[in-house]
């Protein structure tokens, strides 16, 4: 497993948002991210004394490009990491992107190798998946471990 070099905003406690972003054939936004080795749905921090939504908006906006119009939230979940030695909880929100304009890129290649559209079939038969994607995955009935073989 290879050894991952986390920020200061890695090892502090945080809020996290994660975003479903469906395109017109219903496929899920995911993307291969470099530093933790995993395929995500778009995820981020909220910087601090920040609001949730606008985290979530710039995030979006950062990394794919995209402008939110329509969102609701599907659930909240704290996680807790063990990170450079210091226990770290991100309190996590997942949202699905009802409505969202501008055309999509990868504005973060350094951060997410590949970006691109898949079912959910094709999703869940992915080697290795985010915390986040998994809790999509649950909030379908589909339970699965973060790597499989």
């Amino acid at each position: 497993m290879k050894k991952i070099n986390y920020n200061n905003e890695d090892i502090k406690d945080h809020h996290g948002v994660a975003a479903i972003i469906k395109n017109n054939k219903n496929e899920i936004l995911v993307q291969e991210h470099v530093k933790y080795g995993f395929w995500t749905i778009p995820v981020g921090k909220v910087k601090n004394n920040q609001d949730i939504l606008e985290g979530l908006k710039q995030e979006i906006f950062e990394e794919c490009n995209l402008t939110i119009e329509e969102f609701k939230e599907i659930i909240t979940k704290d996680y807790y990491y063990e990170r450079n030695g210091n226990n770290v909880k991100v309190i996590s929100h997942l949202f699905e992107i009802l409505k969202y304009k501008g055309d999509l890129k990868n504005n973060e290649p350094h951060k997410h190798k590949t970006q691109i559209f898949i079912s959910l079939d094709k999703l869940i038969k992915l080697p290795f998946l985010s915390d986040m994607t998994l809790l999509y995955l649950e909030t379908q009935g589909i339970i699965r471990k973060a790597r499989i073989v």
